[in-house]
């Protein structure tokens, strides 16, 4: 079976991450540069952030969660989540910041 590359597996993690119930929104973990550098050249890019280095595949998320929503169990069903996003591929570490709790409309 050949490795998933990172460029393949970001918006797979987009997908999942989004799937987890408790997750309100899903911000870009992605370095500020390569988020200005898709701007200006006008290409969407994932918002995980997949890094490889030295035989290391690293997933960070950052999502917005429900002030009603425990932050602690939606972060664990995301690291899941984002974890079996690659099938047999598994990530060495996953990190998942809860960028923000999100008030629900009244």
């Amino acid at each position: 079976m050949t490795p998933i590359t990172a460029a393949e597996l970001a918006p797979r993690v987009d997908l999942a991450v989004t799937a987890v119930e408790g997750v309100r929104e899903v911000y870009s973990a992605r370095p500020v540069v390569a988020r200005a550098f898709e701007h200006v050249t006008e290409v969407e890019g994932s918002l995980a952030a997949v890094e490889e280095a030295g035989g290391v595949r690293t997933i960070t998320v950052c999502i917005g969660v429900s002030r009603v929503d425990d932050a602690a169990t939606v972060a664990s069903a995301v690291a899941v989540a984002a974890r079996g996003a690659g099938g047999d591929d598994t990530p060495s570490r996953v990190r998942v910041r809860v960028s923000r709790l999100v008030v629900p409309a009244t």
